[in-house]
C-alpha cells in the first residue's frame, strides 16, 4: 500500500479507511497525518507526497482553511466549503464537516478529523447530500460519544485501582470470574457501594471473547425517566424537543461487546419492559425512527440492592430479573476480605504520594493494625479515601490517626476481648488478667444490681461460687457505689465507656489535640482508653479505686496547653448537649473535669 495512506501512530476506534467518503487527519495546524485510500485517489498522485503535507495545498480556498483551523481552538466541530482546480476534471466542490480529537481541556496539541463529500453534482442530487451529511452527523454523534466515554473510563479505571489481595472470599470470586467470562451468559453482581462492583465488570469483559469490543458502562441511577430511551436506544432529529441532531445510544454503542448496567434496581419498574424486550430481541427502534437496529450486546448488571426483595414487593420485574442473572456474582465487603486490607491500603499509600508529590514514608505496623480493626462500612472506596487524606494531612510521617473520621476512633482500640480468647497466642500480663477479671466482676455485678447469690445474681452470672465472688470483690477492693452517686446517674461504666470512646475519637481526629496520639499503637490506644473510663468511673463514685498511671507526672511531658483545655472543653460540651443526660448531671460531669484541669496544670 502507498505509504501516504496509513501512518502506524494514528489509532481509532473506528475504521477511517473504510468510511465511503474522503477523511483524512491533520495536526491543528493543518498538516496530515492520515488520509484513507479514497481522498489519495481523489487528490493525490505519484509525484507528491500527501503525510505531512498542509491540507491548502491540496484543497481551496486557502485564506478560508486557515481561518476554519483557528476556529477549531474554539470549537470542537465546523463545516466549510472547499474546492479543487483541475483543467482536465474542471471545478471539483466539497464540503467537509470537522471533528477535534483528543482536545485537552487546557494548552495542548490536538488533531482534527476531516470527513469530505464530494458535491459537484449537488444541485443533481440532493438526497445524495442530504443523506451524506446525516451519516456524519452520524459519525460526529459517535466520536462525541466515544470521546467522552473513553475519558470516563480512563477516570474509573485510575478510580478503582486493581483486584489486589489473596483473601479466600476474593479468590473464590476470581475463580466465578474465570468461569463465566468467556461465555455469553448475563451476569448479575451483587454487592454493597464501593465493594468494586466496576472493577468485577471489567475483569469479565477483559476475560472474554469480546474484549476488543468496548465496555459501555451507564449508571441507571442517574438516568432521568424521561430520557431513558434516548439513553439506552439514541434518537434522531426532531424526536422530541430539545433533540437538535440524531443521537446513538448506549445499545448502539456497545455493538460487539459489553454493556455494564450499574445500579440496575434503580430503573422505574414501568421502564423495564422496555429494556427487557431489547436485551430479549437483540434489536431496538431509535426515539422517533421505525427502523429497528440489530445488536449484539452481552448483559453484565450491578446493584447493591436486594433484586429478589424488591421482585417480591413488585418493584422489580421478575422477567427481567431471571434474564440479568443468569450467573449471579457477590462481591464480598472489605470487612470479609480482612488479609486484603493491607496491600490495597500499601497500593493506594504508594498512588497517592506519587499524585499528591508527598515524601512521606511507609504504613507502620500499628497503623496497619488500625486498618485491620475497622469494619470499613464504604468498603475499598472509604479504605482509598481515608489514605488520601491522610497523606494530604500529613507531612513526614503518614497519620492515619487523623485521617479516619470519628466512626472509626470509637471503633478501634475499643477493647475487642476476642484478643483474649484461649487460642491466642499473645502472652497476657498477670496486671491485665486482673484487671480483666475486675472489670468482669464489676459488669456481672451491675447486671445483677449488685446481687451476689441467688438465681439472678453475679455469682450464677459468673458461674461461681458466691463465696469465692464475695472474697474476689473484697480483694480486689470493688465498692457498690452509692445509690444516688453521679457514677449512678450517669448510668455506670455501660455508659460511660461509650462518652469516652466518643470523647477520644474526636481528640485524636483533632487537627490540634491530634499530636497527642502520634505514632501511639493500638495496645497504647486501648489502654489509654481503660485509665481514662476507669479514672472517670473513680470520680464519679463508681466501684473501684483508680490505680492506673499518675496523672500529674504523664501529663508534665504531653505540653498540654490552656488551648488544648479550651479545645478539650468544647468537644466535651459538645458530647454531653447530645446525650440523654440531665442537665444537673452534665454540669456535675463538667465541674468533675474543671477540677482535673486545676490539679494537672497546678504543678
Amino acid at each position: 500500500m502507498n505509504s501516504n495512506r496509513i501512518n502506524p501512530s494514528m489509532q481509532f476506534s473506528l475504521d477511517i479507511n473504510a468510511l465511503p467518503f474522503l477523511a483524512c487527519v491533520t495536526n491543528q495546524n493543518g498538516f496530515i497525518e492520515y488520509a484513507n485510500d479514497l481522498f489519495i485517489d481523489e487528490l493525490g498522485s505519484e509525484n507528491n507526497t500527501i503525510l505531512q503535507a498542509p491540507l491548502y495545498e491540496l484543497l481551496s480556498p486557502t485564506k478560508s482553511i486557515q481561518a476554519h483551523l483557528k476556529k477549531t481552538h474554539g470549537l470542537d466541530k465546523g463545516q466549510i466549503e472547499l474546492h479543487v482546480n483541475n483543467n482536465e476534471r474542471g471545478k471539483v466542490r466539497f464540503i467537509a464537516n470537522t471533528q477535534v480529537i483528543n482536545k485537552p481541556k487546557g494548552e495542548g496539541t490536538f488533531v482534527i478529523l476531516w470527513a469530505i463529500i464530494n458535491v459537484t453534482k449537488y444541485h443533481q442530487n440532493i438526497q445524495e447530500k442530504q443523506q451524506a451529511l446525516k451519516e456524519l452527523d452520524t459519525l460526529n454523534s459517535r466520536l462525541i460519544l466515544e470521546r467522552d466515554y473513553l475519558r470516563d473510563e480512563h477516570h474509573l479505571i485510575r478510580d478503582i485501582g486493581d483486584m489486589i489481595g489473596n483473601s479466600p472470599a476474593l479468590e473464590q470470586m476470581i475463580e466465578r470470574i474465570k468461569s463465566v467470562a468467556e461465555t455469553s451468559a448475563s451476569v448479575l453482581i451483587m454487592g454493597e457501594s464501593g465493594s468494586g462492583k466496576e472493577l468485577v465488570a471489567r475483569l469479565i469483559h477483559e476475560k472474554s471473547n469480546r474484549k476488543e469490543a468496548p465496555l459501555v458502562t451507564v449508571n441507571c441511577a442517574s438516568i432521568p425517566s424521561e430520557l431513558f430511551e434516548s439513553e439506552f436506544f439514541g434518537h434522531i432529529k426532531g424526536a422530541f424537543s430539545g433533540a437538535v441532531q440524531d443521537r446513538i445510544g448506549r445499545f448502539e454503542l456497545a455493538d460487539t461487546g459489553t454493556l455494564f448496567l450499574d445500579e440496575v434496581g434503580e430503573i422505574p419498574i414501568d421502564l423495564q419492559s422496555k429494556l427487557l424486550r431489547a436485551i430479549q430481541q437483540k434489536s431496538f427502534e431509535r426515539v422517533g425512527e421505525n427502523i429497528t437496529k440489530e445488536v449484539d450486546v452481552r448483559i453484565i448488571a450491578a446493584t447493591n440492592r436486594s433484586l429478589e426483595n424488591d421482585v417480591e414487593q413488585g418493584l422489580f420485574r421478575e422477567d427481567l430479573y431471571y434474564r440479568l442473572s443468569v450467573f449471579p456474582i457477590s462481591v464480598p465487603p472489605l470487612r470479609k476480605r480482612k488479609d486484603d486490607i493491607i496491600p490495597l491500603a500499601n497500593f493506594f499509600l504508594e498512588r497517592a504520594k506519587s499524585e499528591f508529590g508527598k515524601q512521606i514514608g511507609s504504613l507502620t505496623s500499628e497503623q496497619l493494625t488500625m486498618l485491620q480493626e475497622y469494619h470499613w462500612p464504604g468498603n475499598i472506596r472509604e479504605l482509598k479515601n481515608v489514605i488520601e487524606r491522610a497523606v494530604i494531612l500529613s507531612k513526614a510521617h503518614i497519620r492515619i490517626d487523623l485521617a479516619f473520621p470519628e466512626q472509626a476512633l470509637q471503633e478501634i482500640g475499643s477493647g475487642d476481648q476476642n484478643r483474649f480468647n484461649i487460642n491466642n497466642l499473645n502472652i497476657i500480663s498477670d496486671k491485665m488478667l486482673k484487671e480483666i477479671e475486675k472489670n468482669n466482676i464489676v459488669n456481672a455485678l451491675e447486671a445483677a444490681n449488685w446481687k451476689i447469690s441467688g438465681n439472678k445474681g453475679a455469682a450464677t452470672l459468673l458461674a461461681m461460687n458466691p463465696s469465692t465472688l464475695s472474697s474476689k470483690v473484697k480483694s480486689l477492693k470493688i465498692k457498690k457505689p452509692e445509690k444516688n452517686s453521679l457514677y449512678n446517674r450517669l448510668g455506670g461504666i455501660k455508659n460511660i465507656t461509650p462518652l469516652v470512646d466518643e470523647l477520644l475519637a474526636k481528640l485524636r481526629s483533632d487537627e490540634q489535640l491530634g499530636r497527642h496520639w502520634k505514632d501511639r499503637g493500638i495496645d497504647n490506644i486501648r489502654m489509654e482508653k481503660k485509665y481514662v473510663v476507669d479514672y472517670f468511673c473513680d470520680l464519679t463514685g463508681g466501684p473501684f479505686t483508680y490505680t492506673g498511671r499518675n496523672m500529674v507526672e504523664v501529663h508534665k511531658g504531653m505540653g498540654i496547653t490552656e488551648a488544648d483545655w479550651k479545645i478539650l472543653a468544647s468537644h466535651i460540651i459538645a458530647i454531653l448537649s447530645k446525650s440523654n443526660l440531665s442537665r444537673n448531671d452534665a454540669e456535675a460531669l463538667l465541674e468533675i473535669i474543671n477540677d482535673v484541669k486545676n490539679k494537672l496544670i497546678s504543678y
